[in-house]
């Protein structure tokens, strides 16, 4: 079964009801930006990560562990 990417990010993100629109407007991105980044075709740029990561209220800390993606790289 493959992984799934950014889990901890998505697990966030749906239990604080918060879909990918969201994310997209609240950077003022398209959808399709964000859903690249989401199945870690580009990665995510620090701005993102600060936004994302107060919007979601993730400590600074933690902020690795939801935005890259450690998977195995293809």
């Amino acid at each position: 079964m493959a992984r799934r990417k950014f889990a901890k990010l998505k697990a966030l993100m749906y239990e604080r009801e918060v879909v990918q629109a969201d994310l997209a407007a609240t950077l003022g991105r398209s959808q399709t930006y964000i859903v690249v980044r989401m199945n870690g075709k580009e990665p995510w740029s620090l701005d993102d990560v600060q936004t994302i990561g107060n919007m979601l209220e993730i400590p600074r800390e933690q902020w690795l562990d939801f935005f890259i993606d450690r998977g195995e790289r293809g």
